[in-house]
């Protein structure tokens, strides 16, 4: 049995959700920066604002039908 590729949330499809979630991790990761530079919630909201940007548009797992 071949294990199946994950599929995107259903919920994310439309883009202005994608752009507002990416955008809060953005928000998040800048109060970060300026509050704890190098502190441990700084290094989650960059891999979680770099994770958002790569799912949600450079890898193509939302694209609209085809």
């Amino acid at each position: 049995m071949a294990l199946s590729p994950m599929q995107p949330h259903p919920w994310l499809q439309p883009l202005h959700r994608r752009v507002l979630t990416t955008i809060a991790c953005a928000l998040f990761l800048a109060f970060e920066t300026w509050y704890d530079p190098g502190g441990l919630f700084f290094w989650l909201m960059l891999f979680a604002t770099a994770y958002a940007i790569w799912d949600f548009f450079l890898s193509g797992s939302y694209r609209g039908p085809a």
